[in-house]
C-alpha cells in the first residue's frame, strides 16, 4: 500500500480500509490537547499582565522623577537677576533672598598674599641637592590664638615638583598652596585679604623663597553698596544681604545697578510636571483595571482587571495627591491650586493660586513640598528628618519600583512570580507535547494495524469468492 506523508506526519493512505484518516487522528489529538491549550492561553494572559506591569513601572518611575524634582533645592532657589554691567559685578539669590534693586561700585578687588621665589633649577624634575627644613607659619590661628604652622623636611634627592607636593599636603593646615612657574616656587595664601604668612627654615634660601623672593601683599575687596563702604576678604560676597551672593569681577568707577526678583517659572513648571505625570499614570492604571461592559458578548477587559496590588496603588495615589493636610505646614494642595477637576479624578493645577502662594511666602511653599532637618546628637552621630507633601508620594512610588539585590518592590516581586509561573507552564507544555507525541504514535500504529488486518481480510475474502466462483462453474 503506497504511503504519502501529510504535514502532520501521518500517512495520507491511513484509513484506506478502516476509514480512520489522519484528520480523524488529529481530531482525537485535539481533544487530548485541551490542557496544553489552556497552559498556552495562561502564558499569553500572564505575559500580557507582566507587560502591563512593566509599562506601569515606567510611568511610575517617571512620576517619581517629577516628585523628586520638587525635593531639589534648585527648584526653589531661583531668582531673576539683572545687572547693568556683568563684567564688573553680578548678583545671585536663593529662595530666601529678598527682592530688591541695588547700586554697587567696586573700588578694589580682593587678592591673596603671594611669595614668588627665584629660579633655582633648570627643570622641576631635577634633584635640588638641598637638605634641611622648611617652616610655613599661617596667617590663621588655632583655638588658643596661636599661629598655625607646619615644618616640612627637605632632602637632597627632592625635586622642585616634590617640594611643591609636600607643601600642598599641608595646605589644609597652613592655608598655603604651592605652584611652579618657570622653575620658580610660588607660595600663595589660599585665603584672600591682607594676610601675612611666614616662610622660615634652613632650606628657604636654597629653594629661592628667602631673601631673593618677592612678596605681593594680599588686599581685601572694597566696594560701595547703596553708598555704604564695605570691605570683605573675598570677591564672592555672601554675608552682606541674606540669601544674596555678590560676585565682584573688576575694579571700576562705574556704578552698577543690580536687581533680584522672584522667578516662579521653575517651581510652577515642576508642579505642573507632577500633575501631568500623575494624570498620565492614573489614566493608564484605569485602562489596565477596566472591566469593560460585562453585558457585552465580546467584552474586552484590562490586562490587570481585579489585580489587588494595582487597585491598592490607585487608591493610595488618589488619597495622597489631594491629602487634606501636611504635617508641619498650614498649606494644603488645594491652597496651592492642586485639586481634582472632574468626577474621574483628573488632577488640575490653578497656576494663579500657586504663584500667589509663592509670592506671599516662598519658604512656606518650599517646606510644604519638602523639608529636611539635620540634627547632631551628643555622641557626634547625625540624622536627617524629612517632611513634606512629596515624602509619602516618593515612598509609595519607591515601594513599587525599587529593584535592588536586597530590596525588591511590588513590581519586581510580581515580575519574578510571573517568570516562575511561565517557566512551570512551559514545562507542563513540554510534558503535554511528549504525551501527545506518544498518543499520536499509538493511534497511528493502532489504525495502521487495523488497515492492514482489513486489507488482509479483504484479500482473503476476494480469494474465497474467487474459489467459490470457480467451484460453481465446474
Amino acid at each position: 500500500m503506497a504511503s504519502v506523508t501529510s504535514s502532520s506526519g501521518i500517512s495520507t493512505t491511513l484509513g484506506s480500509y478502516s476509514g480512520i484518516t489522519s484528520d480523524d487522528i488529529e481530531s482525537l489529538l485535539a481533544a487530548d490537547s485541551v490542557n496544553k491549550t489552556r497552559a498556552q492561553n495562561k502564558i499569553t494572559t500572564i505575559t500580557a499582565q507582566k507587560t502591563a506591569w512593566s509599562d506601569i513601572s515606567t510611568r511610575l518611575t517617571n512620576f517619581l522623577t517629577k516628585v523628586e524634582a520638587l525635593q531639589k533645592v534648585d527648584a526653589y532657589q531661583t531668582k531673576k537677576v539683572t545687572t547693568s554691567n556683568s563684567s564688573i559685578t553680578s548678583i545671585a539669590g536663593t529662595t530666601d533672598a529678598p527682592e530688591g534693586t541695588y547700586d554697587l561700585k567696586v573700588n578694589q578687588l580682593a587678592s591673596a598674599t603671594k611669595v614668588t621665589g627665584s629660579k633655582v633649577a633648570d627643570s622641576s624634575t631635577t634633584a635640588l641637592n638641598i637638605s634641611g627644613q622648611l617652616t610655613l607659619t599661617s596667617a590663621e590661628v588655632d583655638d588658643k590664638g596661636q599661629a598655625i604652622s607646619a615644618t616640612i623636611a627637605i632632602t637632597s634627592e627632592n625635586t622642585l615638583k616634590e617640594v611643591a607636593a609636600k607643601i600642598n599636603e599641608q595646605t589644609k593646615t597652613t592655608s598655603i598652596a604651592a605652584s611652579i612657574v618657570d622653575n620658580r616656587l610660588i607660595l600663595t595664601n589660599s585665603k584672600m585679604g591682607d594676610k601675612t604668612f611666614l616662610v622660615d627654615g634652613d632650606a628657604v634660601e636654597g629653594l629661592g623663597i628667602g631673601a631673593t623672593a618677592t612678596t605681593t601683599q594680599g588686599q581685601p575687596a572694597l566696594f560701595e553698596l547703596d553708598g555704604l563702604a564695605i570691605s570683605r576678604d573675598s570677591n564672592s560676597v555672601t554675608d552682606v544681604i541674606d540669601g544674596v551672593t555678590l560676585t565682584l569681577a573688576k575694579k571700576s568707577d562705574e556704578h552698577v545697578t543690580l536687581s533680584l526678583t522672584n522667578d516662579t517659572a521653575k517651581i510652577v513648571d515642576a508642579v505642573q510636571g507632577l500633575v501631568d505625570q500623575y494624570n498620565s499614570l492614573m489614566s493608564f492604571i484605569g485602562e489596565k483595571l477596566a472591566v469593560g461592559d460585562p453585558s457585552s458578548e465580546d467584552n474586552t477587559t484590562g490586562a490587570l482587571v481585579g489585580d489587588s496590588a494595582l487597585t491598592r496603588l490607585q487608591a493610595q495615589l488618589r488619597n495622597l495627591i489631594t491629602i487634606p493636610s501636611v504635617s508641619g505646614s498650614t498649606l494644603t494642595p488645594n491652597k496651592l491650586g492642586i485639586s481634582n477637576v472632574d468626577n474621574e479624578g483628573t488632577l488640575g493645577l490653578n497656576t494663579t493660586k500657586l504663584k500667589e502662594a509663592i509670592a506671599a511666602d516662598p519658604a512656606a511653599v518650599k517646606s510644604f513640598f519638602y523639608g529636611s532637618t539635620k540634627t547632631t546628637a551628643a555622641d557626634g552621630t547625625s540624622s536627617t528628618t524629612e517632611s513634606g507633601y512629596t515624602l509619602a508620594l516618593k515612598e509609595l512610588a519607591n515601594s513599587y519600583v525599587v529593584n535592588t539585590s536586597t530590596n525588591k518592590g511590588v513590581i519586581a516581586t510580581k515580575s519574578a512570580t510571573y517568570d516562575s509561573t511561565i517557566k512551570d507552564l512551559n514545562k507542563q507544555i513540554e510534558r503535554f507535547d511528549d504525551i501527545l507525541a506518544m498518543k499520536k504514535e499509538r493511534y497511528v500504529t493502532m489504525f495502521t494495524k487495523l488497515d492492514t488486518v482489513m486489507m488482509e481480510a479483504e484479500s482473503q475474502l476476494s480469494y474465497l469468492t474467487s474459489q467459490f466462483s470457480t467451484t460453481s462453474s465446474s
